[in-house]
């Protein structure tokens, strides 16, 4: 809303007010004078009707046209507007609004003004019609409260999809249940104004009593219900994150189910890494607005992480002197432990730019779910090293010849459907045996290590590199012709001839020795229409073997017409240099 309106609201509302004050001094003030004890119940009914709030299926009313109604039938408009007006500054002030959202007050209250005049103007319309005696009361009360009512509607309408530019329909299920709370209305008005003729002010405490008992048990049902409704999502968020294998989506789905269960603005998962505390995954509504001191851990979780216990703060002025910088807007945080087995495995950290949003029930479910999503993190994990385990060769961390079996014939079938070609780079070490003899096995491994890391750094994110056995390596190429796959065969095996190889010697005390070794490679590509993933690998073998091996090693052999590609290729690399 603009600083315009919200000047304009005010003005509106001094204007009013004014008048307002000048008519209740002149026609309504003498009422006062011997009804004293009467009026001020009136007004501690409101402020009671005002701080009990009606809580049902997710809607919230607050039920103090009653007491407005009964005002009116008992003194007249003046007192009833002056009730209704304090009962609404007072259901204002228990929501503790801030000093953005101060503009409710002249709005609100210029709403009821409205609804007050039209509601009384209809009631005095009705009461002059000829009626039949058994109606005659009845019908003009019963007027008032629909004229209420639907001003009422009608001004919040026009409000939310005017002023708010909030779009809403003229009649929704809030409107449904809106209108079966305000049935209560006219009975309880009657009932009140019957109360106070027969016994005066007395009549309030009773009427009281009972309001009150009767919203304290609606909230009780209302929390309970609530709680049913958060306990069935935290168990349908439990078999979910069950069924969940990568520690990422893991948390990415925990993150977005928790902002469905939880006033949240902010939410930070942490795991403990190393017996460090590190950020798995977050969320905020405003992306510019995380740790603004240039943090990655705030003293508030880590305070949780040493006592490993919950903490709650429901006011930004409860937050500890150097945390208010932390969140711009912050007010309600909660910090929960993960803990399995008396062991701590992370943080749960959520805030929300609202005071008192978070209930006891509320970290009692937070509890919950934080043991579940610590499972799940933790299956995750063991999920994905196990995978790794039996993908990858333990000694390179490079895939095993079986996954990139997997990935060559996925891959193929891709290329087939993009109208694109594979290549297939197989990669033999030449006379390795003797490094082996000569400096021992371990030494050896070590040269396959420190080979694995010049492939993937000469390859990079353009293919997969995976060990086919032994002193063997095989490289998938996407989307790559064999001219380019040539190229890239080249390089790496230039690569590999210049490269200084530090290995410990093991039969010499474990001296660090620097050595160099050399690789004959092959290469083949899916050029052919009869060629298959099976096929290319063996091409690739052949091209190696006949076309570098026995053509005197550290060569590169192209299956086919590799003059053709050589050629190419010198043409290529000619022409990019220049």
């Amino acid at each position: 809303m603009s600083g315009t309106v919200k000047a304009s609201l005010w003005t509106i509302w001094f204007i009013l007010t004014v008048f307002f004050i000048t008519a209740f001094d002149l026609y309504a003030f003498s009422q006062i004078t011997g009804n004293e004890k009467e009026i001020l119940s009136l007004f501690v009914l409101a402020a009671i009707a005002a701080a009990f709030p009606i809580h049902y299926r997710g809607y919230s009313f607050v039920l103090f046209q009653w007491v407005s109604l009964a005002s009116f039938l008992l003194y007249g408009l003046l007192i009833e507007i002056i009730v209704t007006q304090f009962a609404l500054l007072f259901s204002l002030l228990l929501m503790k609004i801030n000093r953005e959202s101060l503009y409710r007050i002249p709005l609100n209250s210029i709403m009821f003004y409205i609804t007050s005049l039209s509601a009384a103007g209809m009631y005095y319309f009705v009461v002059r019609l000829p009626l039949p005696n058994a109606l005659d009361f009845f019908v003009p009360v019963a007027a008032y409260v629909c004229t209420f009512l639907f001003v009422n509607h009608v001004l919040i309408y026009l409000i939310r999809n005017h002023m708010a530019k909030v779009k809403t329909k003229f009649i929704d299920r809030g409107t449904v249940w809106e209108l079966a709370t305000a049935a209560l209305v006219l009975p309880m008005s009657l009932i009140l104004v019957m109360m106070y003729q027969e016994i005066g002010y007395g009549a309030s405490g009773i009427v009281a009593v009972a309001f009150i008992g009767i919203s304290i048990m609606l909230k009780v049902y209302r929390r309970s219900e609530l709680m049913n409704e958060q306990l069935k999502k935290v168990n349908e968020l439990g078999i979910e994150l069950s069924s969940t294998w990568e520690v990422k989506e893991t948390a990415h789905l925990f993150i977005n189910k928790i902002k469905d269960l939880f006033p949240s603005d902010y939410i930070y998962l942490y795991t403990i890494e190393n017996t460090k505390l590190e950020l798995l995954e977050a969320y905020q509504k405003d992306p510019t607005d995380l740790f603004l001191t240039g943090k990655s851990i705030d003293s508030v979780t880590e305070k949780v992480y040493r006592r490993k216990r919950a903490v709650v703060f429901q006011n930004r002025s409860q937050w500890p002197t150097p945390e208010r910088l932390w969140l711009k807007s912050a007010h309600s945080v909660m910090v929960v432990p993960m803990i399995q087995h008396r062991e701590l495995k992370g943080i749960i950290t959520i805030a929300v730019n609202q005071k008192s949003a978070y209930k006891k029930q509320d970290v009692t479910l937070m509890e919950i779910l934080a043991n579940f999503v610590g499972v799940a993190i933790d299956n995750a994990r063991h999920y994905e090293a196990t995978k790794k385990e039996s993908e990858r060769c333990p000694l390179t961390s490079l895939f095993n010849y079986r996954s990139f079996e997997r990935l060559l014939i996925e891959n193929y079938e891709r290329s087939l459907i993009h109208r694109e070609n594979v290549a297939v780079i197989l990669l033999d070490l030449d006379h390795f045996k003797s490094v082996n003899d000569t400096y021992g096995h371990q030494a050896g491994n070590e040269v396959l290590c420190q080979i694995a890391r010049l492939m993937e750094e000469t390859i990079g994110e353009n293919g997969i590199v995976a060990r086919y056995g032994g002193e063997e390596f095989v490289i998938l190429l996407t989307n790559t012709n064999s001219t380019v796959a040539y190229m890239k065969a080249e390089d790496l095996r230039t690569r590999i001839a210049q490269h200084q190889f530090l290995i410990h010697n093991d039969l010499n005390e474990g001296e660090v020795t620097p050595i160099q070794v050399t690789a004959s490679i092959g290469v083949a590509t899916s050029d052919d229409e009869e060629s298959n993933p099976v096929s290319l690998v063996r091409q690739a073998d052949r091209a190696m073997y006949t076309g570098a091996k026995q053509k005197g090693r550290n060569r590169v052999a192209v299956y086919g017409d590799g003059h053709g590609v050589q050629e190419a290729a010198a043409t290529l690399e000619d022409t990019l240099t220049r």
